[in-house]
């Protein structure tokens, strides 16, 4: 990465003031030909390659219609297949048996019982379900698939939301490339096995790894043309012709597919009165708000190493007893868990490779997890927060109306208006991350321990919790909310004014830091006044990482 504070290059993109937007994406809500599709964009607005983009209403409206029928038509034999079936049960002598009703969504209960799958709430087209256990998906760390951890409260009364910032992780993928080769060969080490004893193995006998790399999953389109949706229906009464949503974008194509799918859905739930298109990509190539970068600082490799030499040996055994003769390393049990949620999202149903481990195993998995996030970019590294702070100090801009104060990764030279009341942002998990960290949010009372799992459901003492699956799995979302309240003191007199209230995957956070209460409610000016490492540019911290 080339360090560079206020000159961080992005793909050329017209004004959202003076250019028509591009077209829809071609990889939207399972509709996609191949998941790296390349976004459009012309090089000059001016250019006969930029007058293409121009696109009438009725074309738009026909082009979502049609990704709408190919998300139906992709995921109707699946619904056919398995609309009453309460899921796939894992092979015998594994850990969790049945899909539990506590897996079901409430809009697919009915009398006890599991009926057809339908919109989902509120009409909203969901993402097909994968078929697993919710006691299994949850214990995938970060590869796990999104799930809300609470359901959505609106506001106290008196409180109208004035202004929404969505940051996104990006959908679920395939195996980054390097992680892939890892994957396949772990594969082809258990499969050298002389025999299989045991009958969850038998299917490695005809299996060849066959995943992609880096790119979207169809199931990963689908989750964010979802959450597109979720965020129109949620936030309508924000929206107008003038008032369409600002959307940026990371660099990677990941983070790219999963920005269109989003401006798709949130049109298809407007019926194609509001368009949002995505107005800036910002290349990875150098250091940017949406993309953790810090040279110096450690990626949480020797406390992932030392778990694994905890956890995994006693799982090589074991699945050596059912395979003889093959050769295991404790990374190799590492990848052969990994290729559980991978291979799990990439075809839709649940992997084989799933049922060769226990649920014993899985915590031990998630807690690999954890511990890569926290000492990453997070807590349990010194110069993790800094690379979360460019981003909190646009946040505060916006909710405060004010220009951009940051020292660190800003770029002053791309579009950023401060006049919008809907933002969404897309980015990858560390830099989320970091935003947590260099927030206050999910600050654990004592570091993770590399050689110990904490007690179950990953607690400590104090309530707070330091879980992977739920901080940032695949789609997660971190909503920061500007709200006005007229709010009745302790007298009796009632108070104007502005707050601010922040949720995790649906979940209210508690903002200690700035006097939220149950609500989870903050004056807007000491939430701003809690933000003091990030509004001094992390005293420091941006040189360390180059120094």
């Amino acid at each position: 990465m080339r360090r560079s504070n206020f000159l961080c290059s992005s793909f050329p993109m017209p004004s959202s003031k003076n250019a028509p937007p591009p077209p829809l994406p071609t990889v939207a809500a399972h509709a996609a030909a191949s998941s790296d599709a390349a976004y459009p964009f012309a090089t000059s607005p001016g250019s006969r390659r930029g007058r293409a983009w121009i696109t009438n209403g009725c074309i738009r409206t026909t082009i979502s219609l049609v990704v709408i029928a190919a998300y139906f038509a992709w995921t109707w034999p699946w619904y056919l297949q398995h609309g009453t079936q309460p899921g796939s049960d894992l092979p015998e002598g594994s850990w969790s048996a049945a899909l539990s009703d506590e897996s079901v969504p409430q809009s697919q209960r009915s009398s006890g019982k599991v009926v057809d799958l339908d919109l989902g709430a509120e009409g909203i087209v969901r993402a097909p379900p994968l078929g697993v256990p919710k006691s299994l998906r949850t214990k995938w760390a970060q590869y796990s698939p999104w799930h809300p951890l609470d359901k959505y409260h609106a506001p106290p009364a008196g409180c109208n939301i004035t202004q929404v910032n969505i940051l996104q992780r990006h959908g679920a993928r395939y195996p980054n490339a390097e992680d892939g080769e890892n994957y396949s060969k772990a594969v082809e080490h258990l499969s050298s096995a002389d025999t299989f004893k045991d009958k969850r193995l038998k299917f490695l006998e005809e299996y060849e790894y066959d995943l992609g790399a880096d790119d979207l999953v169809p199931f990963g389109a689908a989750q964010t043309f979802e959450a597109g949706q979720i965020a129109f229906r949620r936030y309508l009464h924000l929206i107008n012709t003038t008032q369409i949503p600002f959307v940026r974008a990371a660099g990677a194509p990941r983070v790219i597919s999963t920005a269109t799918n989003w401006t798709v859905g949130f049109a298809a739930a407007s019926g194609q009165r509001y368009q949002p298109y995505l107005n800036v990509i910002i290349s990875e190539e150098y250091n940017n708000t949406l993309n953790n970068d810090c040279p110096n600082a450690g990626d949480g490799s020797r406390e992932m190493d030392i778990w694994l030499s905890v956890f995994a040996p006693p799982i090589a055994k074991r699945l050596l007893k059912g395979a003889p003769g093959a050769d295991l390393t404790n990374e190799d049990i590492f990848n052969l868990m990994a290729m559980c949620p991978f291979h799990t999202v990439a075809k839709e149903t649940m992997s084989p490779f799933c049922a060769m481990f226990t649920e014993d195993d899985f915590r031990a998995f998630e807690y690999h997890g954890d511990l890569e996030k926290y000492y990453k970019t997070g807590y349990g590294e010194k110069l993790g927060p800094i690379q979360g702070v460019g981003y909190v100090n646009e946040l505060l801009a916006r909710l405060t109306g004010n220009p951009v104060e940051d020292h660190t990764t800003h770029n002053s030279s791309l579009e950023f208006p401060l006049d919008r009341t809907v933002y969404a942002d897309f980015t990858h998990e560390n830099l989320m991350v970091a935003v947590f960290a260099a927030m206050g949010l999910f600050n654990v009372t004592e570091p993770l321990d590399p050689r110990h799992l904490p007690p179950p459901d990953h607690e400590d003492p104090s309530g707070q919790s330091w879980i992977a699956s739920r901080m940032v799995p695949f789609s997660s979302r971190m909503v920061t909310e500007r709200m006005t309240c007229v709010r009745t003191e302790e007298h009796g007199k009632q108070k104007e004014g502005t707050y601010v209230r922040v949720l995790v995957n649906d979940e209210v956070q508690p903002l200690d830091f700035c006097g939220g209460g149950e609500d989870g409610l903050c004056e807007l000016e000491k939430f701003v006044e809690s933000q003091e490492y990030a509004r001094k540019s992390g005293n420091g911290d941006f040189e360390l990482c180059y120094g």
